[in-house]
């Protein structure tokens, strides 16, 4: 077998990083590697027609481009899988890197005519959701990655306009070296596309960080080969696309996020025009039951306009998850218990639950909206505010780089993946990510919950509520040992729990992993799921063939429908009375009986 690796990870300029990702990455491939190599083929297609299809798409794209054997199972798993038999459920056929939207247009005539699933990633960096698999066995993976460009950077109106393979971390070197007062928006991790990123509601920490509403202008090529432009891209040689989102007439920039309606390969984001000066803000406040007051306080600091960023709150689990393994702080049995907690508080100095924050603009605003934030604070008792400012010298706006690797500057980093060590060396993770009001008791009632399901199936809550105007995520970062199945199938049973859990207290989730589309789907039930009749219904009408990402965000075209129950949760339907449609994943229990 062909043993050699996939590209190194190159991308962070910050001095560590590139060595510590290709160790894990190096763990990652190892565990694939050990495993048996099998080939998958599309449903319904024989080995001779598979071959001429790859033989088609070689033509197209060129032989590099067409991605088979060793590294297509080294690049296209999901190294979070929580699955023993994951290739069995969604081992892919092979995968493809177009560069250009006529070879994209070119692929989905030869997908409509073979009725093949295509599944398409941007980068296929969004870990904890499934990384780069497909909802179907043999799909063909049209990963974006190598349409890579930055066409436009403007900090007259304060945008960028990019094509989905561009990194948060290639954007940010392109602000710099273009020298654009513009700051980048980013995530946790950097490597992910900042297009992907968007369209899955994903989120960066700068004032225009909700990814999902700063997009203006979105061009697709839909499953019928159709290149549409929303908005005024609508209009031929339009200077306004990236200016107005509304366009003439319907606008369907949001249709494009989170579905399978077509494959988006250009968009545009507003973004922060570099401040005039940035003061990083951190809060601790030492009990537990301060989450009530804590959300409070930053609602309305937030509504009121005295932080222009979204805070990010986190627990005294997800401080130590930052500094090491969960072994180095407690290595007894089940959750750490709350003795344990609070002698950790003494031992580090830190608060229960912490927050952090982004003051932005001149030093007069910054200073009075810090006095507006002391006062506020001193309504929890024992809490403890700091602020560390930082302004331009000799010009007038604060460069990102003038603050030392900070996501609230916009500066892409990959230092948070450690923390998949935290219940082992070789860990991964799953996010709980449910939707709440941004109500302090909410807030409070819900942890408690989470908390204490966590417990029960011997896991920790590792908090990261990000705290919108009106409404918190939730997030729950379920951490666990890669090596160990019996704590994989744990957190995937603890994850099915917390969804049921979420919606008793009347809530959904607004992201869910490959795994949980269809139970996360089902949770939105008003008026016997009407929302998810009218994306079938559009579904169809698009894609009659059912070729784009089948399955994705639960939304299944009627090839597919036909041959699956009804009335399963558990993510991967199929029924031991039903005829299954071959390709789509059986649940192990049901497998055995078709």
């Amino acid at each position: 077998m062909d043993t050699t690796l996939p590209a190194p990870f190159n991308l962070s300029h910050i001095p560590g990083e590139i060595e510590t990702t290709n160790k894990t990455l190096k763990l990652w491939y190892d565990t694939i590697q050990a495993a048996p190599a099998v080939e998958y083929l599309p449903s319904g297609i024989s080995k001779e027609t598979f071959t001429e299809i790859v033989k088609r798409f070689q033509d197209v794209l060129g032989e590099d481009a067409v991605i088979l054997g060793d590294e297509l199972r080294l690049s296209y798993g999901d190294p979070f899988s929580m699955n023993e038999d994951e290739a069995e459920r969604r081992g892919s056929s092979c995968a493809i890197r177009p560069t250009t939207v006529e070879q994209i247009q070119t692929i989905v005539k030869i997908a409509n005519e073979y009725k093949i699933p295509l599944w398409t990633v941007s980068r296929g960096k969004n870990l904890g959701y499934g990384g780069p698999v497909a909802r179907i066995k043999g799909s063909v993976i049209v990963d974006l990655q190598n349409m890579n460009k930055v066409l436009d950077i403007n900090d007259k109106y304060s945008y960028y306009t990019v094509e989905p393979g561009v990194s948060f971390f290639q954007l940010y070197q392109a602000i710099k070296d273009q020298k654009k007062n513009i700051w980048c928006s980013v995530p946790a991790l950097g490597w992910g596309s900042v297009v992907g990123n968007a369209l899955d509601r994903g989120w960066g920490y700068t004032p225009h960080g909700d990814h999902s509403n700063q997009i203006c202008g979105i061009e697709a090529v839909l499953a019928d080969g159709n290149l549409v432009r929303t908005g005024m891209g609508a209009l031929k040689d339009s200077k306004s696309w990236p200016l107005f989102r509304g366009g003439y007439g319907p606008t369907y920039d949001q249709m494009f996020n989170q579905s399978n309606f077509g494959i988006v390969t250009k968009l545009t984001l507003w973004a922060s025009p570099a401040p005039e000066g940035l003061m990083l803000c951190h809060v601790d406040v030492p009990e537990e039951h301060d989450l009530k007051d804590l959300v409070d306080i930053l609602r309305e600091l937030l509504l009121h306009d005295k932080i222009q960023n979204h805070p990010v709150i986190g627990n005294i689990i997800r401080e130590i998850c930052r500094r090491g393994p969960r072994s180095q702080w407690y290595d007894g049995p089940g959750s750490i218990p709350d003795s344990r907690l609070k002698e950790l508080q003494k031992e580090l100095g830190v608060g229960f639950w912490d927050a952090i924050f982004g003051l932005y603009g001149p030093k007069e605003i910054i200073e009075h909206n810090y006095k507006a934030c002391q006062e506020a604070f001193k309504a929890i008792k024992g809490s403890v505010l700091t602020g560390t400012a930082y302004y331009p010298q000799g010009k007038k706006y604060l460069a990102a780089d003038d603050v030392p690797y900070d996501l609230q500057a916009g500066v892409p980093s990959m230092a948070p993946l450690r923390t998949i060590e935290y219940r082992g060396l070789d860990g991964g993770h799953i996010s709980f990510s449910p939707v709440l009001p941004s109500d302090g008791q909410d807030a409070l009632d819900f942890y408690y919950v989470a908390k204490n399901r966590c417990a029960q199936y011997g896991f920790d809550f590792v908090a990261g509520l990000h705290l919108h105007l009106r409404h918190l995520t939730h997030i729950n970062m379920i951490h666990f040992d890669r090596q160990s199945q019996e704590d994989k199938d744990a957190a995937n049973n603890l994850f099915v729990d917390l969804v049921h859990d979420a919606r008793r207290a009347g809530y959904g989730e607004y992201r869910a992993h490959v795994e949980h589309m269809d139970l996360v789907a089902e949770q939105y039930d008003f008026n016997e799921c009407a929302l998810m009749r009218l994306n079938e219904k559009i579904k169809d009408c698009l894609d009659p063939n059912g070729i784009l990402s089948p399955g994705k965000q639960g939304i299944w075209p009627a090839v597919y429908r036909k041959a699956r129950s009804p009335n399963l949760s558990n993510g991967e339907k199929g029924d031991a009375g039903n005829t299954a449609v071959e390709g789509i994943s059986q649940p192990a229990e049901l497998r055995s009986h078709i």
